[in-house]
């Protein structure tokens, strides 16, 4: 029975290879999409788990790094630990200030100079002494620090994995319910499993590569649109162009339609040309059609905070939603591909002075409020 249901399955394979899956089928039904969806959730969350697995191994290798360094660090604290108690407890006892009473025993000038070079020399040594002390214990809780981060971040690591480990095997018993109650035979089954692994190859060989690669180019020319504003360079730009400022007072407003700004990205790099920017209500949405497979962006722009509170604020742009030929991707692939592609606006490097201090994304435009700062 299992060697039958393979072969089948293997068969369904072959054949469905010939063409894409999309979410658009001619006759597909609902149910099948669902399963379809289901099985690409699950693949995606599967590579999540062996990123999580990577990282807990460079996590481990980062705490045994940590605890060999503070256990060096111990060492090379109790070493000078004995010498600085004994420069201290010299102090206390007074016998550092009986040196100086030498002074008064020289019989010359010269016999005064040298005493003072001794003195001097006595000192420094108990500086650096006292020094020494001080650098490795600040080394030691340097490496507890670290070893405490690595220590979190390890248990953050395996938690997250469990999560998703939990998720994709509730996902993985409800396809598998799906499945037996859409399939009404083996045949009908295999069938179904092959399209499945036919839309994750997809994704993983045509999809996952030109999201990656329109995300990237994405992030070259938002990074390099304050300098294209600042210049006037670039197709769009001009005496009457909204891809410039507006001043008003201490404040100005940046405006761009999202016409202007599909002319500038296509003139940045030709692979635009497939891919369609709108900006609505609180959103902005890209969506093309390229080499035959369907790709779609939503996200929206909104001003973040930086890590170093004397930083000035950004305009950080947030991944929502990802769609390959009509299926929607995990938050799980969201968040892998923003660690790897920066899409931010940085309204400082038009001019050091500049901050946003509002971001609106309207019908077909953007505006991007930014102030005076002294």
């Amino acid at each position: 029975m299992r060697i039958r249901l393979l072969t089948v399955l293997l068969c369904a394979a072959c054949l469905s290879v010939q063409s894409p899956v999309t979410a658009a089928e001619t006759g597909q039904p609902h149910q099948d999409r669902d399963i379809l969806q289901q099985g690409l959730t699950i693949f995606e969350i599967d590579q999540e788990l062996k990123r999580i697995e990577v990282r807990e191994a460079e996590l481990q290798t980062q705490q045994r790094k940590a605890e060999a360094a503070l256990a060096s660090s111990a060492d090379a604290v109790e070493q000078t630990r004995e010498h600085a108690a004994k420069v201290i407890r010299a102090y206390y006892m007074g016998d550092r200030d009986s040196l100086w009473t030498l002074l008064f025993s020289a019989r010359s000038f010269a016999d005064g100079l040298a005493i003072f070079d001794y003195l001097q020399m006595i000192l420094s040594n108990d500086k650096m002494t006292l020094g020494r002390h001080q650098d490795a214990y600040a080394k030691q809780t340097e490496h507890k620090r670290e070893l405490e981060q690595a220590g979190d971040a390890l248990q953050a690591a395996k938690l997250r994995f469990q999560q998703q480990r939990d998720k994709q095997l509730a996902l993985q018993a409800e396809l598998d319910r799906q499945i037996a109650a859409r399939a009404s035979s083996e045949a009908e089954a295999a069938a179904l499993q092959a399209r499945m692994l036919e839309l994750n190859r997809q994704w993983h060989e045509q999809g996952l590569p030109a999201f990656k690669a329109y995300l990237r180019e994405l992030a070259k020319a938002m990074q390099e649109l304050p300098q294209t504003m600042s210049t006037g360079s670039g197709t769009g730009t001009g005496k009457n162009s909204n891809l410039s400022l507006f001043d008003n007072g201490l404040s100005s407003t940046f405006q761009l339609t999202d016409g202007e700004l599909n002319e500038y990205l296509r003139t940045r790099h030709p692979m635009f040309a497939s891919l369609t920017f709108k900006f609505i209500p609180g959103k902005v949405v890209a969506s093309g059609r390229q080499d035959g497979i369907d790709l779609s962006v939503q996200g929206a722009y909104s001003i973040a905070a930086r890590e170093d509170p004397k930083a000035k604020p950004f305009i950080r742009f947030r991944i929502e939603e990802l769609h390959f030929n009509g299926f929607q991707l995990p938050a799980t692939t969201v968040e892998a591909l923003e660690k790897e592609v920066d899409l931010s606006i940085y309204p400082e490097k038009l001019a050091p002075i500049l901050q946003v201090t509002e971001v609106h994304q309207d019908e077909g435009l953007l505006r991007i409020v930014l102030k005076l700062v002294l």
